[in-house]
């Protein structure tokens, strides 16, 4: 997801709602006002920022941002389309 850009953009919103489709039913990123560039020299905290249920649960704990963080909230879209369910029901069980 990152290996184009140097340094990396991290989205922190990769949710179902920021995603477009063109003619081709090809995927595309939209919405880069959450975005942040990653600093390699520094600890890149941040605050809190995304979509619920799409935010990595490290990036709630630490405040640190890192690549992982979209690769969860990319993980969390794949599965709704796999299921066709709302991250909301699919998480739901998991916290009762």
């Amino acid at each position: 997801m990152h290996h184009d850009c140097v340094p990396p953009i991290v989205h922190r919103d990769v949710s179902s709602n920021n995603m477009l489709l063109n003619s081709k039913l090809e995927a595309f990123l939209a919405d880069f006002g959450a975005a942040t560039l990653l600093d390699s020299d520094s600890s890149n905290q941040a605050s809190m920022a995304g979509t619920d249920k799409y935010v990595a649960p490290e990036l709630a704990y630490t405040m640190v941002v890192t690549e992982k963080c979209d690769v969860y909230s990319f993980g969390v879209v794949a599965l709704e389309t796999l299921t066709r369910k709302h991250s909301a029901e699919l998480l739901l069980p998991l916290t009762q």
